[in-house]
């Protein structure tokens, strides 16, 4: 409704600056003037805040969009994970087992010549019984 009372102050300045032109009187010309030139800067910035209205709008519906997108990738990414979560534990507790199994072989390849186990066993060990257990823990 102020875009129509915008245009009828405008027509009305217009008419206010043609009368003042027509009869020399410079006051009612300028007041003619100064009531269009009002009634212009109104209507621009009506278009201004309803354009900016718009372009407020459609980002928070592409945000929405947004969320919504990355609410499913995380749903699927959530399923993937629990679908693969077995097989994942499977895979780390038969590489922990192949580590110990090398472990294993090395030291016994490190005997000395008198048939005594070399001095880096029991470190050996320990480090590999260690990391078997974190393994097994996740």
């Amino acid at each position: 409704m102020g875009e129509l009372s915008d245009k009828a102050q405008e027509m009305a300045g217009r008419a206010q600056e043609a009368v003042g032109d027509a009869t020399g009187n410079d006051d009612l010309r300028a007041d003619g003037a100064a009531n269009r030139v009002e009634a212009e800067v109104k209507q621009k910035v009506d278009e201004v805040t309803q354009k900016v209205e718009n372009v407020t709008q459609a980002a928070g519906e592409k945000a929405s969009e947004m969320a919504d997108s990355v609410q499913d990738k995380a749903g699927e990414v959530k399923q993937a994970v629990a679908e693969n979560a077995p097989q994942t534990s499977a895979v780390a507790v038969a590489v922990a087992a192949g580590a110990v199994l090398v472990a294993v072989l090395l030291l016994r390849r490190r005997r000395t010549t008198s048939g005594k186990r070399h001095k880096g066993r029991k470190v050996a060990t320990k480090a590999v019984s260690a990391g078997l257990k974190e393994a097994i823990a996740r």
